[in-house]
């Protein structure tokens, strides 16, 4: 190597080395010299300045307020919980760390509360849809129907669904008072919170070989539940199809899209379309159930009962009988948050259906529009006789007319 240009290397790597030793030296007299102090960015800084009437406000309230002591991680927590009410949105929430545990358990079809499904609010409360066998609201006499108006002396009528769910959920062993309206006459339940499981599908095979599956949530297994009852109803000879929406509140995206890819064939399931302007498109494969089809619906029938309602619908696959469904067409996601190592469920996206059509407070209008009597419509779908269901009746005649005619195969296609 030239004298010239070794000499060159060598001074470079002497003034890159020198670079290095004078930005540590700097940077450790900054520290040295500030102290406690941190050096922000000017929009690190702004950001700061934003928060600062929280942190003042937390002080004035530790320092003034008269009554029990008050902790920080209360103020933050009501903090947090009133900045997600403050965006207008049903649906989002912030979770501690142990209420967003109860609540994954309650997902997974496991409870630890009263053990209950109680459906959207509406009329000052929530309608007790279902009451699960020797849970604590069984065993308090807790009926579904009832109009849960009050938990613990607290009024439920402006509060959210996840907020109202919230107040039934609690340590095993721990107490709860629950008021009620009952063919209008008020009523209130003492029970001790406990731990059980729900199953989420049931099914049974009518006359004529008529499958019917009844899908109380989308959650914990419900995807396997109704896979299960699907291929038990195919061996037995199943003709015809009902699928029973009504009551089930909703659930999650990915147990929803599950079932309905075993019922269209190759189609668009929903489009779910996200604030930041990404689109993801779920879509079903050709093997599907190819019996005739019909689901029920009613005005309790949320979200994700939509989802399949609309798909099923959208793609003629099979037809929509009862009364129109709630109307939400919105999708949440949960995120930790590291500070705090709560959990907050935000509304992150919209759903449309294969048609292009978004739900969110129109529902989904039935095919067949057919309500129930006025004197059984406030029970439980599983304590109506069969010869009083009206819309179950009007699914019935419609598809196994359809499978008398023929269309449609028995069993599998794909």
């Amino acid at each position: 190597m030239k004298t010239w240009l070794r000499n060159a290397i060598v001074l470079f790597l002497v003034i890159l080395i020198t670079a290095c030793v004078s930005v540590a030296v700097t940077v450790t007299m900054l520290n040295m010299k500030t102290g406690e102090r941190v050096v922000l960015s000017g929009e690190e800084y702004s950001a700061f300045q934003a928060l600062l009437p929280v942190a003042e406000l937390m002080e004035k309230i530790k320092a003034e307020h008269y009554g029990d002591d008050i902790t920080d991680a209360s103020l933050v927590k009501g903090a947090l919980e009133g900045m997600l009410k403050s965006i207008g949105d049903p649906y989002s929430r912030y979770y501690t760390e142990e209420e967003y545990t109860a609540y994954m358990e309650q997902l997974d079809g496991s409870y630890h509360g009263i053990g209950a499904l109680v459906g959207q609010p509406q009329d000052g409360g929530v309608t007790v849809l279902k009451v699960y066998d020797k849970g604590p609201a069984s065993q308090a006499g807790l009926l579904p129907g009832d109009i849960i108006v009050a938990v613990d002396g607290l009024k439920i009528g402006n509060l959210a669904f996840e907020d109202i769910e919230k107040l039934f959920v609690g340590a095993d062993g721990s107490n709860v008072t629950v008021d009620v309206m009952r063919s209008n006459s008020p009523l209130s339940f003492s029970m001790t919170r406990a731990a059980g499981t729900t199953q989420r599908v049931a099914h049974k095979l009518f006359l004529q070989h008529t499958g019917y599956i009844r899908i109380d949530k989308f959650t914990g297994t419900a995807s396997e539940e109704f896979r299960e009852a699907l291929r038990d109803l195919t061996d037995r000879g199943m003709r015809s199809l009902v699928i029973d929406l009504r009551n089930n509140p909703g659930g999650e995206l990915g147990q929803v899209v599950s079932i309905t890819d075993l019922l269209l064939g190759k189609a668009d399931i929903v489009t779910v379309r996200a604030a930041n302007g990404k689109e993801d498109i779920y879509r079903s494969d050709e093997r599907h159930v190819s019996v005739p089809l019909a689901i029920l619906v009613n005005e309790n029938s949320a979200s994700a009962s939509e989802i399949l309602a609309a798909a099923v619908q959208d793609t003629q696959r099979g037809v929509i009988v009862g009364s129109r469904t709630y109307g939400k067409g919105v999708v949440q996601t949960t995120m930790q948050l590291n500070t705090t190592r709560g959990w907050v469920k935000l509304t992150t996206a919209a759903y449309y259906t294969p048609s292009g059509k978004n739900v969110d407070g129109t529902g989904v209008q039935p095919d067949v529009d057919v309500d129930l009597a006025d004197d059984i419509k406030a029970l439980p779908i599983d304590q109506i006789e069969q010869d009083d269901d009206a819309q179950l009746w009007a699914a019935l005649d419609i598809i196994r007319e359809q499978a008398d005619a023929g269309e449609g195969a028995v069993g599998i296609a794909g």
